[in-house]
């Protein structure tokens, strides 16, 4: 039988999923679907050792997308500042936020024993290059966040230098977890988990993925 999820939470989901196959900021709609491909493959098989070889995109954002698909132990600031000037800086916020939704969509299917959708075709749109906004280096992020830095939790503001894939992922978040401006509210609930349930569970699957911050 298949497991009934809430209804806003299947929308969320099906509104990234359609998402991973649009253009983004910096990458075009094409790309964007190869790497998702590159990302679900080494996240659910491992398989890194062709991420690029003929694909759309260049060879270097599959490795990077590839290496954060299989986790955080292989990530480190040396290797993303080779990265960055690999691709560019803003091109690797809007690759984290991809593997993010890749992450999170793909493993509630599983988790569910749900099988994954089929990705949807791809258009020709180009990457839409909208000015970024004014930019700064914060203290705990790596990469350059929406000015003024530091303002919030280095969680919150990881990937506003891209807004379009901030909003991707937090429109997701949102329901998935928590509304962001109820994370300050111990006692915050949608009416199934309470909150220290829902700290629970994701203290347990961010020391599983060894993700510590």
């Amino acid at each position: 039988m298949t497991p009934a999820l809430r209804a806003d939470l299947s929308e969320a989901h099906a509104r990234a999923w359609r998402s991973l196959s649009s253009p983004g900021t910096w990458w075009s709609a094409r790309e964007r679907r190869s790497f998702v491909q590159t990302a679900i493959r080494a996240m659910w098989t491992g398989d890194d050792r062709s991420a690029g070889i003929g694909a759309d995109g260049p060879e270097a954002a599959h490795r990077a997308v590839a290496r954060l698909a299989k986790g955080s132990s292989d990530v480190s600031r040396e290797w993303y500042e080779e990265v960055r000037n690999e691709i560019g800086a803003l091109q690797y916020v809007e690759l984290v936020g991809l593997v993010c939704v890749v992450a999170a969509t793909t493993s509630l299917r599983h988790s569910l024993g749900m099988p994954l959708d089929e990705l949807l075709p791809a258009s020709d749109e180009a990457a839409t290059r909208a000015e970024p906004p004014t930019l700064e280096d914060a203290k705990l992020n790596w990469v350059p966040v929406a000015a003024p830095a530091d303002a919030t939790a280095a969680v919150v503001q990881a990937l506003t230098a891209v807004p379009k894939t901030n909003d991707d992922l937090w429109s997701l978040a949102d329901v998935q977890y928590i509304p962001e401006q109820e994370m300050i509210d111990p006692r915050w609930t949608r009416g199934t988990l309470s909150r220290v349930e829902m700290e629970l569970v994701a203290t347990r699957v961010s020391f599983s993925r060894e993700c510590h911050y």
